[in-house]
């Protein structure tokens, strides 16, 4: 038999079991687990704000199924939701919170098509040995762990591949980078590896760069061990190259990683620090330097947000405006348009609907460039709607997600989970089309 968790035997707990407040029981089991209401929210599959409304008893009808499922997932005893203890049907409990709910079933099968999938699509023989090129497919994990080998490319040659990634991501291609990036990582690793001694920083900067693309692409997938070692390699190739714009962009990847996997903190004080050595190191006297300064105190507010420190997230907010006021209208480097976008991201990660709803109605998302960066628009809004309890909006939000930026609602998390969401609560029929969106998105309806 398991042992029971120790908050189970608080007085407010069973206070809770008796009275049937599955509310509280839920608060107390994410408490204690140190979960925040998102992370809650990417276990169960709902959003943050569903998730705090459950536990501020704005729900009265539960089935046994949902509470079975609830009950998995948190760790809480089937008898304090007045069950009868069962094992699970086929899935232990410690498996399923490894995988998560929304990381579960058809959407993360499918994003893991994608990276294992197009990622290990066959590179081609010139990317292979002269021995092994016989239908031997690469991956990014062939290419870590040196499976694999290529011929170096002059420098200018690989600059564009590596501009043509980059090209990718902002585009929110991310089938397609997917397949680039095996090829791309390993001709960067064989020319850091092949440079002559004066051209190593070069070399090194350029596989730092590369492994950054790869970082981006698996952080959006939400494979974040992958994520990590490649965001490893990105830092120790940065560091080789001693280049303090190079370090500061794989130090900000690392940290999205590290806070990713629940190591905050360490997120918090590694961008901190990333930001005041670009500053000592470059004096921020030229607007790349400027624009990379105040993205990663732009990165540092959002992490502040999500450990819900309210004062040092829009304190940072404030001081990255000021860096991006001084870089204006450059629209390929952090700029006032992008720390708009972060405004919203902040007050809804900290639960200010009204606020970030308010801030996204400031922004014409027809003005960001970039549709990665669109993307974060379209995300943050369609979320912060429906936080607000606007369905509707949230659904405009989503759909025009959809038209701008497919393959961004197509793979990521958020997109499904607000679609699964919005089609159990539309219990008019008032979102005419939501279950197409569903289909066409690949989401069970």
């Amino acid at each position: 038999m398991p042992t029971e968790p120790t908050w189970t035997e608080m007085p407010a707990v069973a206070a809770a079991a008796a009275a049937g407040d599955i509310g509280t029981l839920l608060r107390v089991a994410r408490t204690t687990s140190g979960l925040t209401l998102e992370e809650a929210g990417q276990r169960t599959g709902y959003s943050a704000a569903t998730m705090s409304r459950w536990e501020n008893g704005r729900r009265r009808d539960w089935t046994v199924t949902e509470l079975r499922r609830l009950a998995q997932v948190y760790g809480i005893p089937p008898r304090l939701f007045g069950l009868a203890s069962s094992s699970p049907p086929a899935q232990t409990s410690a498996a399923r919170v490894i995988e998560g709910p929304n990381n579960g079933g058809g959407d993360w099968m499918r994003r893991r098509d994608l990276i294992a999938g197009t990622l290990g699509l066959t590179t081609g023989a010139a990317l292979l040995p002269a021995d092994a090129a016989g239908g031997m497919a690469a991956t990014v994990e062939d290419v870590i762990f040196g499976r694999v080998a290529a011929v170096p490319l002059p420098d200018h040659q690989l600059g564009a591949q590596l501009a043509a990634a980059k090209a990718d991501f902002r585009a929110c291609r991310y089938s397609q980078l997917a397949r680039r990036l095996p090829r791309l990582l390993a001709q960067a690793t064989a020319g850091r590896d092949e440079a002559p001694a004066d051209q190593v920083e070069q070399a090194s900067a350029r596989l730092s760069q590369a492994y950054g693309v790869a970082t981006q692409l698996l952080i959006k997938l939400h494979d974040d061990g992958m994520a990590w070692s490649t965001s490893d390699r990105a830092i120790q190739a940065a560091r080789a190259s001693g280049d303090p714009l190079v370090i500061a962009e794989a130090t900000r990847l690392a940290a999205t990683v590290l806070r990713r996997t629940r190591h905050r903190d360490g997120a918090q004080r590694l961008v901190l620090h990333a930001a005041r050595q670009l500053d000592a190191d470059t004096g921020l006297t030229d607007l790349p330097q400027t624009a990379m300064y105040g993205q990663l105190l732009a990165v540092a507010a959002y992490t502040a947000a999500i450990r819900d420190d309210r004062d040092t997230a829009w304190t940072l907010l404030g001081e990255a405006e000021d860096a991006a006021r001084r870089v204006g209208r450059d629209t390929n480097r952090f700029n006032p348009l992008d720390l708009a976008v972060y405004k919203i991201s902040v007050a809804r990660v900290l639960g200010d609907y009204g606020t970030a709803v308010n801030y996204a109605r400031q922004v014409d998302p027809t003005h960001i460039t970039a549709p990665e960066r669109r993307a974060r628009y379209w995300e943050d809004t369609a979320l912060a709607l429906h936080g607000r309890g606007y369905s509707t909006g949230a659904f405009q939000a989503l759909l025009a997600a959809e038209r701008d930026t497919p393959q961004e609602v197509r793979y990521r998390p958020w997109a499904q989970n607000l679609t699964r969401e919005l089609i159990s609560t539309d219990t008019r029929g008032a979102l005419t089309g939501v279950r197409e969106l569903a289909a066409r998105i690949g989401v069970d309806a």
